[in-house]
């Protein structure tokens, strides 16, 4: 099983803290048993220093009261009095043991300092010299009690280290798992986000960085989901822009194989066979302009737009004279009101886009109706008085293959491409085509550049 974040941070955290403990424990009391050496056999030496003046005393007071007397009576005498004390001497006179305390002279040199066992006991023996340097004296104290008190620290330490370590372990345990709450909340939620679920939101309390980790976690959804409906609303999109352009392109291919299979298999009069061929070659050419649209669309997707200064005017005043048969026929007055408007742009692609909208206009009026032409400021208006457009189907009116009226549309061979068109042919300029409309009295289209 493996060990979670907050797991591996407590045992790291316990086992370094455990680490320092000990080393610092084991440290401090390294340095109060040194220091407890250090003040005993400060002591000893001091008590050994009294020992010596007095002895050095008696020594010159016996001397002077009776030159023959043996030193060796007054060694003995002191050394009977402080062995009841629990202290140990030895006499040497040029290396030679005088008198003796011990059953084994132990090796020493002058005025040192050093720690032995005897039976077992440690002692501290101290050596110094007596009397000017005639004689040696070896001073020894139990110092047994310094391994008692540094055992007894020992064990108070030990207690202490292990009752620290324990509140600390489990101290540490739980504040730990309670500080990993969060982070185990986040866990659940990126779960639940790898399985599908990005409806859940990470939970943000507090101002720490697992708060900021939430928020990024919410701002990432929150753009994952944006995204995933852009690319649903495209994928509809082009699925309605796939399903329109079967329909449409269904359309006049059911015509032309009807009317071509009843000119194989049927026999027909002369005017018969002239109709199913003007019927033919209408669809026909419904086809073709579906086609030249939908390519003249892919190219303006695809490739940058060549521009050259160009005047409106000229447009508008082309766009006017190439319809004005057509408006003729269908008995609408067809009016170009235009100031000079120099603007950047490509000539051909803005006649396509003025014919388009023209066209549109002409088709939208009733006979005796206006369609009127306009342009200044580097602004171009196309406005008819015809049937006008509702506001939902403004809404939709420059998508593929949408049309507000599909029956007229379909009459006179439209396919709701040319609006889309001349928004793609906008956008290539970064123009802006905007519509103005009331159902029943007519449409105005203004264009603005922006240079």
């Amino acid at each position: 099983m493996k060990m979670r974040f907050w797991q591996k941070t407590y045992v790291f955290t316990l086992c370094l803290f455990l680490l320092c403990l000990n080393a610092g424990v084991l440290s401090l009391s390294v340095y109060t048993y040194q220091k407890s050496v250090s003040a005993t056999e400060s002591a000893f030496a001091a008590e050994q220093y009294f020992i010596k003046r007095s002895f050095e005393m008696d020594y010159a007071e016996m001397t002077r009261s009776s030159k023959n007397q043996s030193p060796s009576l007054l060694m003995q005498t002191y050394s009977a009095y402080y062995e009841q004390k629990g202290l140990l001497f030895e006499f040497r006179e040029n290396g030679k043991v005088i008198h003796t305390c011990f059953d084994e002279t132990p090796a020493l040199g002058k005025n040192a300092i050093a720690h032995k066992e005897l039976d077992g006991i440690r002692y501290i023996f101290i050596s110094s010299e007596l009397c000017d340097g005639k004689y040696e004296f070896i001073f020894a104290k139990c110092a047994q009690s310094i391994d008692a008190e540094f055992a007894s620290l020992m064990t108070v330490y030990t207690l202490t280290v292990l009752g620290v370590s324990a509140v600390l372990a489990v101290s540490l345990y739980y504040i730990l798992k309670r500080l990993s709450i969060p982070l185990e909340k986040l866990r659940a939620t990126t779960d639940l986000i790898e399985n599908g679920e990005l409806s859940v939101v990470a939970e943000e309390k507090g101002s720490d960085e697992v708060v900021a980790l939430a928020r990024s976690i919410n701002r990432m959804l929150g753009t994952i989901k944006h995204q995933m409906e852009s690319l649903e609303a495209d994928s509809q999109k082009k699925q309605m822009l796939v399903d329109n352009m079967a329909h449409e392109l269904r359309t006049p291919l059911t015509v032309i194989y009807g009317y071509a299979e009843l000119l194989e298999k049927t026999e027909l009069t002369d005017d018969d066979r002239i109709a199913a061929i003007k019927y033919i070659l209408s669809e026909t050419k419904r086809l073709k302009k579906i086609s030249e649209l939908m390519l003249d669309s892919a190219f303006l997707r695809e490739n940058a737009v060549y521009t050259e200064k160009t005047d409106l005017a000229e447009i508008l005043n082309d766009v006017a004279k190439r319809l004005s048969p057509k408006a003729q026929k269908a008995k609408i007055f067809l009016l170009c009101e235009t100031e000079k408007t120099i603007i950047n742009g490509n000539p051909d692609l803005l006649s396509l886009l003025f014919y388009n909208l023209t066209e549109n206009a002409i088709k939208a009026c009733k006979s005796n109706g206006t369609v009127r032409l306009s342009c200044k400021t580097k602004q171009a208006c196309v406005e008819d008085n015809g049937k006008g457009i509702t506001e939902e189907q403004l809404l939709h009116i420059t998508e593929p293959f949408y049309r507000t009226d599909i029956a007229r549309s379909r009459a006179d061979g439209g396919a709701g491409l040319g609006l889309a068109l001349c928004k793609r042919i906008c956008d290539s300029h970064n123009a802006e085509m905007s519509f103005e409309s009331t159902p029943n009295e007519g449409t105005k289209v203004t264009v603005s550049f922006t240079s």
